[in-house]
């Protein structure tokens, strides 16, 4: 049972998740051949007070 975790800057809409898990999931399925309702997406949605990146938090960008 495939789990991919996506981490993303808080923000993305509904839409854009369910985009992106359909996406995910047929990917996984196409190189794994698991079945694609066994195939798990956790979106993790992250503050830009709680990200950094090159030592700078994305809301000090």
């Amino acid at each position: 049972m495939p789990v991919v975790q996506v981490s993303l800057l808080s923000g993305r809409s509904k839409e854009q998740k369910r985009a992106m898990a359909d996406e995910i999931t047929e990917t996984v399925h196409k190189h794994s051949g698991a079945p694609k309702d066994v195939i798990t997406v956790i979106f993790q949605d992250v503050g830009t007070d709680s990200w950094a990146a090159g030592g700078t938090l994305f809301e000090d960008r």
